[in-house]
């Protein structure tokens, strides 16, 4: 896992409550056919199963954290997970690698962790690639 500064997202225009929920990903400098959820890019690495992209939507108010893997194409998006629920407010705290294949992502004013495994076998709609597990640190 390497941490990167490949990627950025398309800018939207106009009101918020009018952008699309998903926005189009730029990779050097060039835009891309393939759309992410999110409107804010806060992290991006490079993975041996492709591209780890950390998104949020932009909002004070209900703010969702999204995790998108996509292929080293860039062409299609492999596994999608999001911590978010009505009416609360999810900012990330920090990635937290373990190894090429796990890593966690810490809540900001939480005790919630996600815990996330990139699996090498998966069944899409079933066994997603992009494992998620939620818990609360007390330790």
């Amino acid at each position: 896992m390497l941490e990167i500064t490949r990627f950025s997202l398309e800018k939207h225009r106009g009101p918020y409550e009018k952008w699309p929920l998903k926005t189009r990903l730029v990779a050097d400098g060039a835009m891309l056919d393939l759309t992410i959820g999110g409107y804010t890019l806060l992290r991006q690495f490079e993975t041996e199963a492709g591209y780890l992209l950390v998104t949020d939507y932009d909002c004070m108010y209900e703010e969702v954290i999204s995790f998108t893997l996509i292929d080293k194409a860039c062409t299609r998006v492999l596994s999608h997970r999001q911590i978010g629920a009505p009416y609360q407010t999810y900012w990330l705290g920090d990635v937290i690698w373990k190894d090429p294949w796990r890593f966690e992502a810490t809540i900001e004013n939480s005790d919630v962790i996600a815990s996330f495994t990139i699996r090498k076998f998966h069944i899409p709609g079933f066994y997603p690639q992009l494992g998620m597990l939620l818990s609360a640190d007390n330790a």
